[in-house]
């Protein structure tokens, strides 16, 4: 099977997704627009393929296809297609996956992979949908919101408050000590209109979390939990469970964040025309589903099925990153793996970060190679949970 090369890859900073977020003067588009130029230099724009875009509320400014108005926003050929895709918070991983099948069928040779979402202007379920509204869906398959699934997770592995709270502490910490250091290389400031930088660094991470702050953090899902009768819903489906422990709150759970990230992704033909440098190698990838109710457990599934594929075993990969929707998604992901923590998400991930729904697995992947570069590894496996019960995973190789 013909390589998919990572050539280079870029994002935002993160941005607090409200309204007094630092991104939310600047719309997706113009966010998603200097991604992009920013990882396709000019002489390679012309051979572009395709782009696929991950967006998860593709209404309103996010809208109508924004791949392709992104890419003539940013003065790309008109020969260029681009392409919007939603599977919940995978879509900016997924983007990369089915650029790379693409590329390793032979079909393409330069594809652009990307991810987007601007959470304080498009704010999220701003698109509706059957699978939380339409009874035949929702009700039919017991579909709770999803800090609910996180409790539930949590009282079916008994992982306690404090420990919710001790995983979100190290991530802030990881996250601010990684700002220090400057190991997010692939970060790139955004600037208004005007030329000034609205943002150059994640603005979410705090420097003042404590155990002492986030225990004084209430639940957040307890009283919708009760009152909306998703606690009951949850029960019904897993009546071992004596009770729903809600423990997740705003501290342990991923921040709404606004960002895009993109992957320059390349044929060994195109490498060879064009004279790339490769950074890293897609070897494989995977996307699997499990119970919509529970909803957030497919990761370590997903990625068994991924290392299977790779003829790879979990003592091969040198770095992980799940994406840390909630403390009980990575701490799951951690138990079922039997991974040693100290290699997971090792400069903090979205309870820190914040989580950009649609590019958040575009950024991940950076993440990952970013680190193994720094730390000079080889094998890095990200991994993402979504809203009804699916996950996507991928393994890359340093070069």
């Amino acid at each position: 099977m013909p390589n998919c090369y990572i050539i280079d890859t870029k994002r935002s900073p993160r941005g607090l997704g409200k309204e007094n977020g630092t991104l939310y003067s600047q719309t997706a588009i113009s966010v998603l627009q200097q991604v992009l130029e920013a990882t396709t230099p000019m002489p390679l724009r012309e051979h572009i393929d395709d782009m696929i875009t991950g967006c998860v509320m593709p209404v309103g400014e996010q809208g109508a296809n924004i791949a392709r108005s992104a890419l003539l926003r940013a003065n790309f050929p008109d020969s260029t297609c681009g392409m919007q895709i939603n599977r919940f918070c995978s879509s900016g991983l997924d983007a990369i996956n089915l650029c790379s099948a693409k590329i390793m069928s032979g079909q393409e040779n330069l594809c652009i992979a990307s991810g987007v979402e601007s959470m304080s202007r498009v704010p999220m379920l701003s698109d509706g949908g059957a699978i939380m509204l339409d009874p035949s869906v929702a009700m039919a398959h017991n579909i709770i919101p999803q800090g609910i699934s996180a409790d539930l997770i949590a009282s079916i592995e008994g992982f306690t408050r404090q420990e919710l709270d001790e995983y979100a502490l190290k991530s802030h910490q990881k996250a601010i000590s990684a700002q220090k250091s400057k190991r997010l290389k692939s970060i790139i400031p955004i600037h208004h209109a005007s030329g000034l930088i609205a943002l150059e660094q994640d603005e979410i991470p705090r420097k003042d979390t404590s155990l002492k702050k986030l225990g004084l953090l209430k639940p957040s899902f307890a009283i919708v939990g009760k009152m909306a009768g998703y606690d009951e819903m949850a029960l019904l489906q897993y009546p071992t469970v004596e009770s729903i422990q809600h423990l997740h709150h705003a501290g342990n759970s991923s921040a709404l964040a606004d960002g895009a990230a993109a992957i320059l992704l390349a044929s060994a033909k195109s490498v060879q025309q064009h004279h790339l440098e490769p950074r890293g190698r897609i070897i494989a990838y995977d996307q699997t589903g499990t119970d919509p109710t529970i909803m957030l457990t497919a990761p370590s599934l997903s990625v068994r099925r991924l290392l299977k594929k790779a003829r790879k075993k979990v003592s091969d990969i040198d770095l992980w990153e799940i994406n840390e929707a909630f403390s009980s998604v990575a701490l799951k992901f951690i138990k079922d793996l039997e991974l040693d923590a100290s290699c997971v998400n090792v400069n903090g991930g979205a309870i820190a970060y914040g989580h950009p729904l649609g590019a958040t697995g575009t950024m991940l992947v950076g993440t990952l190679l970013d680190e193994l570069e720094h730390q000079k590894l080889k094998y890095g496996v990200c991994s993402l949970c979504t809203a009804s019960g699916m996950a996507a995973s991928v393994l890359i190789e340093r070069l």
